[in-house]
């Protein structure tokens, strides 16, 4: 392992090794054993040439003290003032020297033979490569597998939420890593789906349903004084509708079309989705922008609600639940 202050810039072209893929993993106020797993996860990488970016968001505790057992050359650890993910990930991509870029969690594993298989899909060219995530509990109890089967320009598809791929799953050519420009470190929510959407506006993707990461799913801590669930549904309705609003600036001629319509419907059906509080009240505000999207929205709550109804029957609730 090396340990190594904040590079000023990308190596140059003519030092990057063909073929050579950097992994970029930020990392703040970690699980230690978590963060082990995950740093073991990466370097373990079969079949490809790799670097592991792990870069410490300015950790209480350093987290080159916590890695001082790893002993890999390919493994480096930036340290870097505390910033938030975006700039962390910002630091990891400016000390890297990889054609091929994939950000990853320390708090996640990914599959062994995963980034080579992401390299064997996307090929040659300028193409953004996918695979699919199984969504595990805190103990990696494997959960549902979220998969997409899209081929070619998927950002309109991601822009209104039909494009079911996680961060870690993707596999990006350096060169449009660049041109996407850095991570914005004002959208503190949503800031993986900002930066994704000027990346497929820049190339199209190719993927496969093969597993090449696991998301470990965990509760995240309130802060700020505030309870989780108002402060989660703030921000995320915050940085949902910058995101979009940041889109729409980039394309002023798709403002007043259907496209800007459904996509502001999508924002207020994930957010009722997410807030069951206010569930009617983003519901409503869907329906001013798309109708079609929100009667879909009410046949798939029916039929959950029907299929809840059946269980119940098949398996009655006892009297000491009711209780």
């Amino acid at each position: 392992m090396t340990s190594a202050p904040l590079a000023g810039a990308p190596a140059a072209a003519g030092d990057r090794r063909s073929g050579l893929v950097s992994l970029i993993m930020p990392v703040w106020r970690p699980h230690a054993t978590w963060l082990v797993n995950a740093v073991e996860s990466a370097l373990g990488q079969a079949d490809c040439a790799l670097e592991l970016i792990v870069v410490d968001d300015g950790c209480a505790e350093p987290v080159a003290d916590l890695l001082a057992h790893i002993e890999d050359e390919r493994l480096q650890v930036v340290r870097v003032e505390h910033g938030g993910t975006s700039r962390a990930r910002n630091a990891g991509f400016a000390a890297s020297h990889g054609d091929w870029i994939r950000f990853v969690d320390c708090d996640d594993v990914l599959e062994p033979d995963g980034t080579a298989h992401l390299l064997a899909v996307a090929g040659e060219g300028d193409v953004i490569a996918y695979g699919a995530t199984i969504w595990c509990d805190e103990e990696l109890h494997p959960g549902w597998k979220m998969s997409s089967h899209l081929r070619g320009w998927a950002v309109a598809e991601c822009l209104l939420n039909r494009f079911p791929v996680m961060l870690q799953a993707l596999l990006f050519p350096r060169s449009i890593v660049e041109r996407a420009g850095e991570w914005d470190p004002e959208i503190t929510v949503c800031q993986d789906w900002d930066f994704l959407l000027r990346a497929l506006e820049l190339a199209p993707v190719r993927g496969s349903d093969r597993t090449v990461s696991r998301y470990r799913r965990h509760p995240g801590a309130a802060s700020a004084g505030l309870p989780h669930s108002e402060l989660s549904h703030r921000l995320s309705a915050e940085g949902m509708h910058l995101v979009m609003e940041r889109y729409f600036d980039r394309h002023p001629e798709q403002r007043g079309t259907k496209l800007e319509r459904k996509a502001r419907a999508q924002v207020e059906l994930v957010m009722a989705r997410s807030h069951r509080e206010a569930y009617l009240v983003h519901l409503g505000r869907a329906v001013r922008d798309d109708r079609g999207d929100v009667l879909r929205e009410i046949r798939l709550l029916l039929r959950l609600v029907a299929s809840k109804a059946a269980r119940s029957l098949v398996h009655p609730v006892s009297r000491r639940e009711q209780a």
